[in-house]
């Protein structure tokens, strides 16, 4: 192996896709995943909320990707959905508390990685 080249995380992959399941009921998609790491992200700053706009943007995704996915969060318990204080016309979206509680998904998932990448 060339300086460039370095050998593919084959267990971590692994782990990281336990990990997931452990947290999100049934099959997810890369643009699922993608959102449900937006949002966990977004839960954990200060405000701890966010929006589909916000989210779109972001992602640079459809409107009716977002909704679609967000939609199967609020089913399984991931997600909550409440109106904005100061619009009541535009809905927030943060981690449900449950979901949420000591150890966010990104925090796990940076464990993993530490215990997989340590030199």
């Amino acid at each position: 192996m060339t300086a460039q080249q370095t050998e593919f995380p084959h267990e971590f992959v692994l782990d990281y896709l336990a990990l997931i399941a452990q947290h999100v009921p049934g099959d997810i998609t890369l643009n699922q995943l993608r959102i449900l790491h937006y949002i966990d992200m977004r839960t954990a700053q200060q405000h701890g909320h966010t929006s589909h706009t916000e989210i779109c943007a972001a992602l640079n995704m459809s409107a009716a990707t977002v909704s679609r996915a967000i939609a199967s969060f609020i089913d399984a318990g991931i997600v909550r959905e409440e109106a904005d204080d100061w619009d009541a016309r535009r809905r927030q979206v943060r981690l449900s508390e449950q979901f949420s509680q000591d150890h966010t998904l990104d925090r796990q998932i940076i464990e993993l990685a530490r215990s997989h990448f340590r030199r």
